[in-house]
């Protein structure tokens, strides 16, 4: 686990890209080869990463949701703090076959039990859980790569190119475009943790009026706000 723990911190620092079995070995000072003694291959050590990852992300102290709704809220912000904290694990998970283990599945069994509970059919489970991982995963990926494109930008900084992006108002008047000027142009800058929260609340609608029809008397679809 120790191994893992300095993968994690690397790939933090660095990316994926800059996580190497030889940079992890140099990090630990020990040789490449003696890494392989632990883990067969890149993969074998990112579920290792993985699993540490997600297992402390989870062991945070939450109260225990008391209707499916808040609970698929919890576990919404609980992927996106994981995204937040840890960027390279949105290329991991979002994919068709992600690093399996226990901490994944416990995640996954909480989020398909709060469907349960909302009376999601059994046939549905799946396309409504991607749908709510799907909103969290994209808009992690804006965070991303608006991270990046600082990151890069602050390293050409000092490069002398007169090139600059074209801004929206350079695309977005009233008279070209008139609904997107009336849907973007008051937007200003993006808050993508408050875009989450309301795009939660949008979707979450959409399930519990979705499944109210066949909603099962005596398990509350709503409650109080969605606790962190």
């Amino acid at each position: 686990m120790a191994i893992a723990r300095v993968a994690v911190a690397l790939a933090d620092r660095d990316g994926l890209s800059g996580l190497t079995m030889r940079r992890l070995a140099g990090e630990l000072g020990v040789t490449t080869a003696a890494l392989y003694r632990h883990y067969q291959d890149r993969e074998a050590l990112l579920s290792a990463m993985t699993e540490l990852v997600i297992a402390e992300h989870t062991r945070r102290p939450h109260p225990a949701p008391t209707d499916p709704r808040t609970a698929l809220a919890q576990e919404a912000h609980r992927e996106w703090r994981l995204y937040r904290d840890h960027a390279w694990m949105l290329p991991v998970l979002a994919r068709t076959r992600p690093p399996l283990g226990p901490s994944l599945f416990d995640t996954l069994e909480r989020t398909f039990t709060a469907l349960d509970r909302f009376d999601v059919p059994g046939e549905e489970m799946l396309t409504t859980y991607l749908a709510l991982s799907g909103l969290v995963q994209g808009l992690a990926l804006l965070s991303v790569s608006d991270r990046e494109r600082r990151e890069a930008g602050s390293l050409g900084s000092g490069s002398g190119s007169s090139t600059s992006p074209e801004e929206p108002a350079d695309f977005l008047t009233p008279d070209t475009r008139p609904t997107l000027y009336r849907a973007l142009a008051p937007a200003g800058a993006l808050d993508l943790d408050d875009l989450l929260t309301r795009a939660l609340d949008l979707l979450l609608d959409g399930i519990a009026y979705r499944h109210a029809t066949h909603h099962t008397p005596g398990r509350p679809l709503h409650d109080a706000e969605p606790t962190e």
